[in-house]
């Protein structure tokens, strides 16, 4: 086989390299571009390059070109400070810092400029050698050194941006999106692990880990509901309640069969759930009309 020669018109001569080193060779360059791009944005954000295009600021630029309000203004963010840190530009043009990392680094360099500057040149050898949660925690000790009410400042922010949303979709499957800060998320880390821990389960179990992970979340809510101190709501404990007929209790289909809240279940749902719950005898003279409702028995 003849190896080519690399030259501007032909690159097949790539396919000749190893693939493990055509790929951080690729990566190498790639991040090499990303550092020039950074400096040409800097330079059209700097000389209001942008108004010859009909933009009020290089944000808008980018956002009418494709990126998202969020990615814009992170680039053009990245842009001014790689031009006010000499040491963090230089060392992503060579790529001695990825992007990730240069983010981290733009990030400290606001806690305190002046011992960013002292330090900055360790930082960058710092940061470039380890893993990026390594690189993380590196300088999360290095902002708690430079400036601890600024570490405190931020830990507090981060504790203010916790939030979690639970809402109901089609079909009936409920969805969890949310952060929390870092001592909240270790808490459930910690605790999802342990229900999860591969080590703890039959060897047989097929499940994801993913589902492993929802299933450990129902078991804490499900424990909580269980104890008998859970705060009382109105004249009840929380409970989860599901309304059906004896015939669908018995399994027999296409008979009401739903949670009081709405979603419907089906009847074979509703004898597992029956098998560990309280149950009340409902009679009613038609569908809406309630005689008698009994006392709650185990």
């Amino acid at each position: 086989m003849t190896t080519l020669k690399p030259n501007e018109s032909d690159a097949s001569y790539l396919w000749d390299e190893n693939p493990v080193d055509r790929y951080f060779r690729l990566r190498r360059e790639i991040t090499m571009m990303e550092a020039q791009a950074a400096a040409t944005l800097a330079e059209i954000d700097g000389g209001a390059l942008f108004e010859s295009t009909g933009h009020l600021s290089a944000t808008s630029l980018l956002r009418d070109r494709g990126d998202s309000a969020g990615e814009a203004s992170r680039r053009v963010g990245e842009a001014r400070g790689l031009q006010r840190s000499p040491e963090i530009r230089e060392a992503f043009s060579a790529a001695v810092l990825d992007r990730p990392r240069v983010g981290l680094l733009l990030g400290a360099a606001k806690v305190s400029t002046e011992f960013f500057a002292r330090d900055v040149r360790l930082l960058i050898e710092t940061v470039s050698r380890v893993s990026m949660s390594d690189a993380r925690r590196a300088v999360d000790y290095w902002r708690q050194a430079a400036d601890q009410q600024a570490a405190q400042d931020d830990a507090e922010h981060l504790h203010r941006r916790r939030h979690l949303h639970v809402s109901e979709t089609l079909g009936g499957m409920v969805r969890i999106d949310g952060e929390l800060d870092p001592e909240g998320g270790q808490t459930v880390l910690t605790a999802l692990r342990s229900l999860t821990d591969a080590q703890q389960l039959d060897p047989e179990d097929g499940r994801e880990p993913a589902q492993r992970r929802a299933d450990a979340l129902v078991d804490l809510c499900a424990d909580h509901l269980a104890h008998e101190d859970t705060p009382i709501s109105g004249t009840f404990r929380p409970q989860v309640s599901v309304i059906l007929s004896l015939e669908a209790l018995r399994g027999e289909p296409r008979r009401p069969c739903e949670f009081d809240d709405g979603p419907v279940i089906t009847p074979e749902a509703a004898r597992r759930i029956a098998c560990d719950s309280s149950v009340s005898r409902v009679i009613t003279r038609s569908e809406s009309e309630v005689l008698d409702v009994g006392r709650a028995t185990r």
